[in-house]
């Protein structure tokens, strides 16, 4: 019988083993693998027959003659007389997918030709060694134990020898090599015995982090390490799964030793399904964990709209079918949280002619804090030497269809609060049928998404113009006005995000001097305030008034599970009292500001006629797209409201009709499996069970520690072994000193309070706010503060232009401020530089 097997020969892993067959299959497809022979395990159990003696025994296991001979006839044959050998294992169920058996089996280095079969014996008696035995067991690895084949293979005289991952085996980074080498044969790095140099290569090339024994005289070169982590992802594409390699370098040549799966792995990630997470800015609008229904709502919008808002900027028709998956994927529920599929949004973006030249402000209107390195951004197709006049052209004509559009503007604005007002014309939601629910909820959908072009196009002109505001005010005023701007476009009449702090200071007018009614107002039940209410005439009034404008805004208005201030008055009613029992402050007059600011303004551009003339025109642009679009977002929280209604209403009649145990579990529906079960097109009626599944698994998600704000996936993002953090920007730590975006002047000192959740935050009169972020929802908590501190938001975010309008000094950008400060910490913020300033115990007993 022929035991010995070449190089093309080891085709079968049920006897030559998985580590064999792999080699065989590279050094087959050209990779550079140094020469060998396997010998069969048949020949051990030759051995055993000639000497009689079992492979556990304590008595030396021998290659039988017919064995020895063939051994040293391959030996003659493949290598030259004086080359060393190396001696490995290859079993069967070693260097598999699940279980590797790194270093269980012996392996035997630099050996003498003459001495080969005995090291031969050495590998077989070794499956069965105790280290082995307890292998398998703790591996849970049943069954007879094979005796390995052993593969014989040309030593390498290594000058530098390591390993090599593809993915780092213990985050599971799909996107990071691992290269690991010391000088040798690297035998005591492979087994862990030493600690060698280390580099973490990306996926671009670039070295990101080294960590090494002797920096100033490192293992290996750049050029090397660089070579190494190709070779370990070629390997890896060859096998399709990322793998585990030993190689080494030998004058200047670098050679593939061993290929095997990484086994932490639990999925392949060889393919290029990468996904970018981001929340910067959605958060603002999905804070939190988001329910099905919400999400599956706004999933569906962003979709329709952005196709909509596609045509009016110029992409072809053509061109929005093609990317339909692209569209519908543009934000993604992880965890429970929303969040953007950035590299999605690049996609699309890169749809909008001339993006090469408008990418950063396109990013500035996303809201992306951390913008994504060149290399990161998917390439457009066409990168011909005439895309950059193209780009230009598209970008022209863009420009041109957006300041042709500009002249009708303001006139679409007014049309379209028309629609929005006809779309939500009073409906006895409570008289209707499902199908007439389903039908409403479909007709609103109909009106308003091919309407919504309009609040995105303000929003691009909202951009636009009040960057160029402040650019200008950089350009063109004495450092001192720099940032000017800010009073600049305060005190804009007819901007709705004041009134409903307004209407609150007007009830608290007429609660002040009532010394019974505030007290109830700040610590009664909400039926006792409505009792009281109810004899209050002009209180009553006001207060039904609000609840008629504004009763669809609360915090996360966009979260259809959100109560309202319909549901739950209590904290506007308990922020009503609170500002009742104030000494009545008057608050900066925010116009005066603006005065002055116009005053100085012009009195620098005295003699420059052309400057004055296209500062205001800017300056008046800017001030007209800001308070659209506070007031057009205002008209997205009624939409959700109307929407947030007809859902509550069909949750109530399923719940009548016994179909759901609750009318609230009609959030843990999506949309489409409501409408299906109406309309009898569902899989399935079983809705109980699914609530109860996504009930169990969505308080689940509630419990988890904060999400981080960027993450990348390669495969389902859902899989938590799919998900790699990214690493962010560094946050300064001075323990007394901060600095974020300057939103709105003046210089105030305070004690500070964190507030995570407004309707349950004890803010005092006179506080200054600390919290991640803002929407409309905590109109109850601004009239009671002296200034703000935001971790997210911009210029154009909903707390800054409300701070703006109420004269308070705003910061936002703030990383890590809910962290930084504590309750009761005094600080100091400069609203017209961004600093924030920590006061020392002596300055706050002062």
């Amino acid at each position: 019988m022929n035991y010995i097997h070449q190089t093309d020969c080891a085709t079968d892993a049920s006897w030559a083993g998985n580590k064999a067959l792999r080699l065989a299959e590279l050094a087959t497809a050209g990779f550079c693998v140094p020469k060998f022979f396997v010998i069969d395990p048949a020949a051990c159990g030759s051995s055993l027959a000639a000497q009689d003696e079992p492979v556990t025994s304590d008595a030396s296991l021998t290659c039988c003659a017919q064995v020895r001979e063939q051994i040293t006839l391959a030996i003659s044959e493949l290598f030259t007389g004086d080359e060393r050998l190396a001696v490995r294992s290859s079993a069967a169920d070693e260097d598999g997918k699940r279980h590797s058996f790194a270093g269980q089996l012996d392996t035997f280095l630099n050996i003498d030709q003459a001495n080969v079969c005995h090291y031969v014996s050495a590998v077989w008696k070794s499956a069965s060694s105790e280290h082995v035995l307890s292998y398998r067991q703790s591996q849970g690895i049943d069954g007879e134990i094979p005796v390995p084949a052993v593969m014989v293979q040309a030593m390498i005289a290594a000058e530098t020898a390591g390993v090599a991952f593809a993915a780092d085996p213990v985050s599971g980074d799909c996107n990071t090599a691992i290269v690991a080498a010391g000088r040798g044969l690297g035998d005591a790095l492979v087994s862990g015995e030493e600690q060698g140099d280390t580099w973490r290569v990306n996926d671009r090339g670039n070295i990101c982090k080294s960590e090494l024994l002797d920096a100033a005289n490192p293992v290996l070169t750049l050029a090397e390490v660089r070579q190494v982590a190709i070779l370990v992802r070629k390997v890896s594409k060859f096998c399709g799964r990322p793998q585990d390699i030993e190689w080494a370098i030998c004058k200047g040549r670098l050679y593939l030793l061993q290929s095997r799966d990484i086994t932490t792995l639990d999925r392949p990630v060889a393919s290029s399904n990468y996904a970018l997470w981001d929340n910067s800015n959605i958060v603002e609008s999905y804070g939190g964990v988001t329910t099905p229904l919400t999400f599956s709502v706004a999933r569906s919008a962003y979709a329709a709209a952005y196709r909509y808002l596609g045509r009016v900027i110029g992409v072809s028709e053509d061109t929005i079918q093609a990317n339909a998956k692209t569209y519908e994927q543009m934000i993604g529920l992880i965890d429970g949280r929303v969040y953007y599929n950035l590299l999605n949004w690049y996609r699309l973006l890169m749809l909008t002619p001339g993006f090469r030249f408008n990418r950063r402000f396109m990013e500035q209107m996303m809201g992306v804090t951390q913008s994504l390195p060149d290399s990161a951004v998917p390439q457009a197709e066409d990168e011909s030497r005439f895309a950059a006049i193209r780009g230009m052209l598209g970008l022209l004509r863009v420009s041109w269809r957006l300041m042709s559009r500009l002249i009708g503007h303001s006139r679409r604005v007014q049309q379209f609060h028309r629609k929005i007002e006809k779309a939500l014309a009073p409906q006895d939601l409570q008289r209707m049928t499902l199908e007439q629910l389903v039908d409403q909820y479909e007709e609103l959908e109909a009106r308003v998404i091919p309407a919504w072009d309009v609040p995105l196009i303000n929003d691009l002109y909202c951009m636009v113009f009040h960057g160029a505001l402040r650019k200008l005010c950089d350009l063109w005023l004495a450092e001192e006005l720099a940032g000017v701007h800010n009073n600049l476009v305060s005190g804009e009449a007819g901007m709705i995000s004041l009134e409903p702090v307004q209407r609150m200071q007007k009830m608290a007018e007429l609660a002040r001097g009532d010394a019974d009614f505030v007290s109830l107002l700040r610590h009664a039940t909400v039926g006792s305030i409505r009792q009281a209410i109810a004899t209050r005439v002009e209180f009553q009034k006001e207060f039904d008034a609000y609840l008629d404008r504004f009763g669809d805004r609360c915090m996360d208005e966009l979260k259809l599970e959100s109560q309202t201030v319909v549901d739950d008055p209590l904290p506007m009613l308990r922020a009503v009292g609170q500002m009742a029992q104030m000494v009545k402050v008057i608050q900066p007059d925010t116009r005066c500001a603006r005065r002055d600011a116009e005053r100085e303004v012009l009195a620098a551009f005295h003699g420059s006629a052309l400057r004055r003339f296209i500062f205001k025109r800017v300056l008046g642009l800017a001030r007209d797209r800001v308070r659209d679009r506070e007031n057009l977002r205002f008209e997205r929280t009624r939409v959700y409201g109307r929407v947030r209604a007809i859902f509550v209403e069909i949750g109530k009649q399923l719940q009548a009709q016994n179909i759901i145990e609750a009318g609230e579990d009609i959030f843990y529906l999506e949309v489409g499996e409501v409408i299906r079960f109406v309309q009898g097109t569902g899989a399935s009626i079983a809705l109980r069970g699914i609530i109860a599944a996504r009930r169990e698994e969505f308080s689940n998600y509630r419990s988890l520690p904060n999400p981080p704000r960027r993450f990348l996936t390669c495969g389902p993002a859902q899989l938590k072994a799919s998900r790699r953090e990214v690493e962010s920007e560094q946050v300064e730590t001075d323990e007394f000193l901060r600095k974020g975006q300057a939103c709105s002047q003046g210089i105030v000192r305070g004690p500070v309070r964190i507030v995570r959740d407004p309707r349950t935050a004890n803010v005092q009169a006179g506080e200054i706010l600390v919290a991640e972020r803002t929407d409309p929802g905590w109109v109850t908590i601004f009239p009671l503060v002296t200034g703000m501190i935001m971790e997210r938001g911009s210029l154009l975010s909903h707390s800054a232009i409300v701070a703006r309008e109420l004269g308070l000094p705003c910061v936002v950008g703030v990383e890590n401020a809910c962290e930084w400060l504590h309750d009761g910490d005094w600080v100091e913020i400069n609203g017209a530089t961004g600093t924030i300033r920590r006061l020392t115990a002596d300055e706050k007993a002062a």
